[in-house]
């Protein structure tokens, strides 16, 4: 069964309220979505499954993992992050994804978000908690 992604605008901000049902493309589970504007729009999920909107259609994007990916956060459309199981950082360049973030952790990665390019959180299980600053880093033991 193929899973479906609902998109919705914000009002005030020169959008309509409408919400509308598209075909994502995949069977698998989707457990993240993060976009910068209508025709840019990313979704994660299960199996590494990463998707990108352009206003128009759903497609698959190549993937460095087999690891769900559980949650997906960009400071803008050349720097966006997504992470997951066994504590999978991948980065989007905004041509390509990369694998070759280090993380510090083992553990399932389930939220990740920031507020600019050189500053981000990554939580997880276990009372994880990453921190990003051009270089991910475990701020405060787990537990």
């Amino acid at each position: 069964m193929k899973k479906t992604i609902v998109i919705g605008f914000i009002p005030d901000h020169g959008f309509t309220a409408d919400w509308s049902a598209m075909t994502s493309g995949t069977t698998n589970n989707l457990n993240g979505v993060w976009g910068t504007f209508g025709d840019d729009v990313f979704a994660v999920g299960d199996n590494g499954t990463i998707l990108h909107y352009d206003g128009t259609a759903w497609s698959t994007m190549t993937s460095l993992t087999r690891n769900n990916l559980n949650s997906i956060w960009g400071s803008s459309a050349t720097y966006v992050f997504a992470v997951g199981d066994s504590g999978i950082i991948i980065y989007y360049d905004g041509t390509d994804w990369w694998s070759a973030v280090v993380s510090t952790t083992t553990n399932q990665l389930n939220c990740v978000w920031g507020y600019s390019d050189q500053y981000a959180y990554a939580v997880g299980n276990n009372g994880t908690l990453l921190y990003y600053n051009r270089t991910w880093t475990s701020p405060m033991p787990p537990g």
